[in-house]
């Protein structure tokens, strides 16, 4: 056999195999494309939780930061976290801890509602409060 006899035949079992391969690649990666993940319903944030020496009822706040990734070892489960300013004096911050479930967006203003009691928070030295957004 000549040398040019080699060539064809291995580029054609290239061509054969690489489109085999290739095709096998983009079936695969084009499936993997298509799944069907569906991402956590979230609501809006009916309740929260707050240190107490970080309440101030009745008073106006806006959402400075949010979903932290911290939360107080206390805590037997997770609670998504965000950093609060007080309308009434901006330089003062405090954590306010919502269910997992439930969002607050950045610069969101709000106002607490009231002092809700609430069996899951008793001993962990924190209060439950009520979060009203449709204020004016």
């Amino acid at each position: 056999m000549s040398e040019n006899t080699r060539w064809p035949m291995a580029r054609r079992t290239f061509v054969k195999c690489g489109a085999v391969s290739t095709g096998a690649l983009l079936g695969t990666s084009g499936a993997s494309a298509r799944t069907d993940s569906k991402e956590p319903e979230t609501e809006p944030a009916d309740h929260g939780l707050l240190f107490p020496y970080q309440f101030r009822p009745g008073s106006r706040a806006t959402v400075a930061a949010s979903e932290l990734d911290w939360q107080p070892d206390r805590f037997e489960r997770s609670y998504q976290t965000h950093v609060i300013t007080y309308d009434h004096a901006p330089s003062y911050r405090a954590f306010l801890f919502t269910e997992p479930n439930e969002t607050l967006a950045p610069a969101q203003s709000l106002e607490f509602s009231g002092v809700e009691r609430s069996a899951q928070t008793a001993g962990r030295g924190v209060v439950t409060v009520g979060l009203d957004f449709d204020f004016e």
